[in-house]
């Protein structure tokens, strides 16, 4: 793993006690700037057109190093710990309860409740977590395929499963609490953060090698020659920059890894745009770079597209802090406030390059066997795990959700639309059709009709700590050992473009003791304009698996998966998962009563109502009568539903999801002749209209 040579490791452990930042925005502050409730009055809107136009600059802040449930695990509404719809690893447990070693098991677990060792401040335990392993090959050996079951023995230590909370995270949370978080937005590649960079300025790591490439693996990023996507706003006229002390940004202009720039002839676009650095005014990187973005805001000289590469001590990499991080997203913040109307025309992304060594549960959408661009040496190169995306806009204001399939490449593909939408279309070449498919571009993240103005109060940031103060420290060590509990309640949710379905169609028999279970996935219903991601996973039984697949828009695809002579004899427990909590799980015996059972669900409007519901026909193709039963899990409190389906008939019954359950559902389907059989039935009706989450 070229990566580790570039960083330092450094072994931490104790206890973390809450959050260093304090609520507030006290003189002197970061938050103190003139981003206060009185800009928000006193700004005149300058969007006209109801429309992506409205933007005026695009400013993008990658950050180091965190996976998604490290960092929000916990917060209220989004797809975190109280994840229902979570899967099942080897053994029948949750993929949230992972192997910790032969004999034992562990749960992510809290930081900042680890018991402090050899004296350790539980403060600076809190915030200096220390980095893991993450390169290619171990980031692969923790999604072991998509099954999501090796992170400790991949990362080699337990504190891969240890997560931060709101009290560690004020500001943060605060983002997300006024803005709009992305909690299915993934790193590009199961790898470290050269790559991650590479496809986020690029839109590849070139698998087959033809232009430098291939750039798969940490620090392996040098001498690269294809376009990138600096060079395409170049080209098409749209004015950019790079806001970085060359000296010290901790090797994360990407920039930097292509001949083309590192090669730029003094007093070039590429060398002074690209490689150039801002005026040291402190002598302290982030406060350079802060006051050169606040230069331009105020001379009016801000780029339409900028991207800021922090130094490491604020780049919140695990040997750094995350107030640290905080700090310097909050002056960036106020630094575009300088100048209230630049802050209302400005879209800032803040993401994250990787995950580190960190965990998350969602398995990465990965593409099938084959797609071209997407395989490294015969390996899915990504999707990778996922990592915070926050949106800061007018036009993302409002604690919103959004549970669309993003990765790196998304950024572009915005940029893309935003250009193209300015008359000024610069497109990015090297993005594989697979990704365009299944990954979104950002635009469903706002709301350009309506945009709420003003920068609101933000917790203080003032107290930084340093990285002086992170190593060399104790490894923590967990002290409990339980799902962690994740705040209650909801968010409002963005619409989505497509709409999940599986059914098991079928059971087929051969001769030989052959039996096979045909499930058919489909991606149906007028939201349906983008392809939808599935994979399915053989719970028991057999083993194999996951199997990937791709459903383009109003389509679907059928598969089968044996049970029969060599694969269990006929017992089955398949689970399917998709987009935004999509789950079905079947599961059964082909040699039992529950092969004359059939259960399909769809979706169609409610009669008198006009909006959509699940509807269930339950089929009986034996020779005796059927007793089913449908349950809700959650959601509902009513029920259970008992039909009697006779021999060789059937019954339709609807559950009117979005007019009671804002279109959440999660019904299980059993009969009373076959304690084997079960179908359970989960996610989400999109009617192209916002909602919330589950």
């Amino acid at each position: 793993m070229a990566e580790l040579s570039r960083r330092k490791f450094v072994t931490l452990s104790g206890a973390a006690a809450a959050g260093l930042a304090v609520a507030g925005t006290g003189a002197g502050a970061a938050g103190a700037a003139p981003g206060g409730p009185a800009a928000a009055a006193a700004t005149t809107a300058l969007g006209t057109t109801g429309t992506i136009r409205d933007a005026q600059h695009v400013v993008i802040l990658m950050q180091e190093n965190r996976s998604f449930d490290h960092y929000f695990g916990t917060l209220r509404g989004v797809r975190g710990f109280a994840d229902r719809s979570a899967i099942q690893i080897s053994g029948g447990y949750s993929v949230f309860n992972q192997p910790n070693g032969l004999l034992s098991r562990q749960y992510p677990w809290q930081f900042s409740l680890t018991k402090p060792a050899g004296g350790a401040d539980p403060e600076r335990l809190a915030q200096c977590n220390g980095d893991l392993s993450h390169g290619w090959s171990d980031q692969h050996k923790a999604w072991n395929g998509g099954r999501m079951d090796s992170w400790v023995a991949a990362k080699g230590n337990v504190r891969t499963l240890g997560f931060l909370t709101r009290q560690d995270l004020p500001f943060h949370y605060a983002l997300a609490e006024n803005w709009t978080i992305c909690d299915a937005y993934h790193c590009s590649v199961l790898s470290a953060t050269g790559p991650n960079r590479t496809y986020h300025w690029s839109g590849q790591i070139d698998p087959a090698g033809t232009a430098g490439g291939p750039a798969y693996d940490g620090g392996d990023e040098k001498g690269l020659r294809w376009q990138t996507y600096a060079e395409a706003l170049e080209s098409a006229g749209v004015s950019w920059k790079v806001y970085q002390n060359a000296a010290d940004n901790y090797g994360d202009n990407a920039l930097a890894y292509f001949s083309q720039f590192s090669g730029a002839p003094a007093g070039s676009p590429l060398a002074v745009k690209g490689m150039g650095s801002v005026p040291k005014v402190t002598g302290r990187t982030p406060d350079d770079i802060a006051a050169a973005i606040k230069a331009d805001v105020l001379a009016g000289t801000l780029p339409q597209v900028s991207w800021i590469v922090p130094d490491q001590a604020s780049s919140e990499h695990p040997y750094s802090t995350p107030v640290d991080g905080a700090h310097f997203v909050h002056m960036v913040i106020d630094a575009l406030n300088a100048d209230p109307n630049v802050f209302n025309s400005s879209i800032l992304f803040i993401n994250y390059d990787e995950n580190d060594g960190f965990f998350d549960h969602v398995p990465p959408p990965a593409a099938p066997a084959g797609t071209p661009g997407e395989f490294y040496s015969g390996t899915n190169i990504g999707l990778g795990f996922r990592v915070p995306m926050i949106a800061v806009s007018p036009w993302t204001r409002g604690g919103w959700v959004n549970s669309e399939t993003f990765d790196h490449t998304s950024v572009l593909r915005f940029l893309e639309s935003w250009t193209a939408a300015l008359g000024k279309p610069a497109t990015c070449p090297n993005i594989s059709d697979w990704r365009r498919r299944v990954c979104g571009d950002l635009t469903g993240v706002f709301d350009f009709a309506n945009p709420v103005y003003g920068l609101p109060a933000l917790p203080d940031t003032s107290q930084t700590i340093g990285l002086a103060a992170c190593g060399p420290l104790p490894n923590p060590a967990p002290v409990n050992n339980q799902l962690p509990v994740q705040e209650p309640g909801t968010r409002p949710a963005r619409a989505l473009p497509y709409q999940p379905n599986a059914n098991l169609d079928h059971l087929e028999f051969g001769s030989g003791g052959v039996m096979k279970v045909w499930i058919t996935m489909a991606n149906v219903g007028a939201p349906a304009a983008k392809s939808a991601h599935f994979a399915a996973y053989a719970n028991a039984y057999r083993g194999g698996g996951p199997w990937q697949y791709t459903v383009d828009p109003g389509g679907s695809t059928s598969d089968f998966f044996n049970c029969g002579s060599g694969f269990g004899g006929g017992p089955y427990d398949l689970t399917v998962v998709g987009p935004n909590r999509f789950l079905r799980r079947f599961k059964g015996d082909a040699t039992k009563a529950g092969k004359n059972a059939a259960v399909t669900a769809s979706y169609a409007v409610e009669p008198g109502t006009g909006k959509p519901a699940v509807y269930f026909r339950l089929a009986n193709s034996g020779t005796t009568p059927l007793t089913f039963t449908i349950a809700s899990d959650n959601y509902r409190t009513d029920g259970p539903w008992t039909y009697q389906v006779p021999a060789g008939g059937s019954v339709t019954d609807f559950f009117n999801a979005v007019a009671y359950t804002n279109g959440w559902y999660d019904f299980t389907v059993t009969v009373d002749a076959d304690g084997s059989w079960s179908q359970r039935f989960t996610g989400h009706l999109e009617t192209g209209a916002a909602s919330v989450t589950g």
